[in-house]
């Protein structure tokens, strides 16, 4: 249960919000963008300018993660994602997470028609102008990341000697320094493919039975596979609820909540323990890790989504002549979980945040980082920088985030956005000026 003392406080918080103050034309509307990966978020920044909502951008962003991140996204990989309609003041789940289907067990790669699933519902852009993006990058590499480069030097050794993310970034053996020129035609061609014919091209046809055989799966179990879409599990927290992803994976769905009603009501000091108790996360040991991303945009709807590969540079091989890694099948919700505080009352999204694994600090620690990251924010109202500043090096995963306040004087929304210091991850505000 959370604490009534801290709903109070947050009811009087966004009551002001009820009486038609998100529409305020006086001021700029900021929207939000943050990923693991600097570029991905840039990307994210350019779809919102081009007139894109939550959805554009999320997909656009997941997407170029697929170039210049293969080690935690990638178009074999998977992942779940929780959207905030404005609107319809719904929440909802999109589950594509890459459970085993493969030889070794690899994944099953559900992370095109899992994207396209959240672009149907929280976009407006065509596919091709969402992918597109991610085809340039692969293309004409902008120059290798700090993100990228540090998980090739932690988690290179596990990529096969005739992989081809092994033969572009490790020529010679050697990690490339940061901003080199590396070029992946093999991905620019399957995302080109895909541009062209859209994401069924990847589940049937010439390029589906390449990536069947390369991953050892059914054909026809490819061709069939469709993500999930259901709601979401939601802790109330008076006028404004959190919503978690509802899915049956372990450390994920009924945990996060059974979780979060377990630390609630202790004093803040002590909640971060108890979390960490509830979920089973130690801080060690190898683990699927994950990328994170999410989107607050113009109109106030919310995406956030956690993605993996279900182990750095998943099983370490290519799909040959794609450019595609195979990924490893995930049992466990613990490399990543998304979340959202919305209020369903006008429509507005409060917070979004993600927690991923880094993949060596041990089972739970996506889902531990964004519990103890959301508690402060939806019960104390701690700003995002605060929250940040506060979380122990030494604490599991990662968490980047959004925090929202609205004023009780004037109504309107403050947020405050920020990556974790351990990471490389990026946030960007979009300003622009509202529709008359």
């Amino acid at each position: 249960m959370w604490r009534r003392a801290s709903a109070l406080a947050i009811a009087a918080t966004l009551l002001t919000g009820c009486v038609n103050t998100k529409f305020k034309t006086d001021a700029l509307v900021q929207s939000f963008v943050i990923a693991d990966e600097p570029r991905a978020a840039a990307i994210g920044r350019d779809v919102l300018n081009q007139g894109g909502r939550s959805g554009d951008a999320a997909v656009a962003m997941a997407l170029a993660m697929s170039a210049s991140l293969p080690s935690r996204v990638g178009l074999a990989g998977g992942g779940v994602c929780v959207l905030f309609d404005a609107t319809k003041k719904e929440a909802r789940t999109v589950d594509f997470l890459p459970r085993p289907a493969g030889a070794g067990g690899a994944a099953m790669p559900t992370m095109l028609r899992g994207l396209y699933a959240v672009q149907a519902l929280a976009g407006v852009q065509r596919w091709e102008q969402v992918i597109a993006p991610a085809e340039q990058l692969a293309q004409f590499s902008p120059g290798v990341s700090r993100a990228f480069t540090q998980d090739l030097a932690a988690f290179g050794n596990r990529l096969a000697p005739d992989s081809e993310i092994r033969k572009h970034f490790l020529a010679g053996g050697a990690v490339p320094a940061v901003g080199a020129l590396v070029s992946q035609p093999e991905l620019s061609a399957t995302l080109s493919i895909l541009r062209r014919n859209g994401v069924g091209a990847f589940y049937n046809g010439p390029l589906a039975t390449t990536v069947a055989q390369g991953l050892g799966v059914d054909p026809a179990a490819l061709r069939a596979y469709q993500p999930r879409v259901t709601g979401v599990r939601s802790v109330s927290l008076g006028l404004v609820s959190l919503h978690l992803p509802d899915t049956d994976l372990p450390e994920s769905g009924a945990a996060l909540v059974q979780a979060w009603n377990a630390a609630a009501d202790l004093p803040p000091a002590q909640r971060a323990a108890r979390v960490a108790s509830a979920l089973g996360a130690t801080g060690q040991g190898a683990t699927a890790a994950g990328a994170g991303l999410m989107v607050i945009d113009r109109d106030e709807n919310g995406v956030a989504c956690a993605l993996t590969q279900g182990a750095p540079f998943g099983a370490g091989r290519s799909i040959a002549g794609t450019g595609v890694l195979a990924a490893q099948g995930v049992n466990s919700g613990g490399f990543g979980t998304p979340a959202l505080v919305a209020n369903a009352i006008v429509g507005r999204t409060l917070f979004a945040g993600v927690g991923t694994a880094n993949g060596d600090d041990g089972p739970a620690a996506g889902p531990a980082a964004l519990l103890t990251a959301a508690l402060p924010a939806a019960l104390d109202g701690a700003q995002g920088d605060a929250i940040l500043a506060n979380r122990p090096a030494s604490a599991p995963g990662r968490v980047n985030l959004v925090a929202c306040q609205v004023s009780v004087e004037n109504g309107i929304r403050y947020c405050q956005s920020g990556t974790d210091p351990r990471g490389n991850g990026l946030a960007v505000v979009v300003e622009s000026v509202r529709e008359r």
